[in-house]
């Protein structure tokens, strides 16, 4: 619910603004593929590398 109030928010900020609808929808788009990239990618690459350090750390 939270999202929905922060994008409708955005939008309507963005309209003040004076920005144009393919911008607003832009973003929006390039901040979908962000959050992608950073759940599906970025945090699972995180983890294997704090399992590796804590490995290193139990083996040395």
């Amino acid at each position: 619910m939270l999202s929905l109030l922060l994008t409708i928010f955005l939008i309507w900020l963005f309209f003040k603004l004076g920005v144009g609808l393919i911008k607003i929808f832009g973003f929006l788009l390039i901040a979908g593929l962000i959050f992608v990239f950073c759940a599906y990618l970025l945090v699972p690459f995180l983890a294997l590398v704090a399992v590796g350090g804590l490995l290193f750390a139990a083996i040395r």
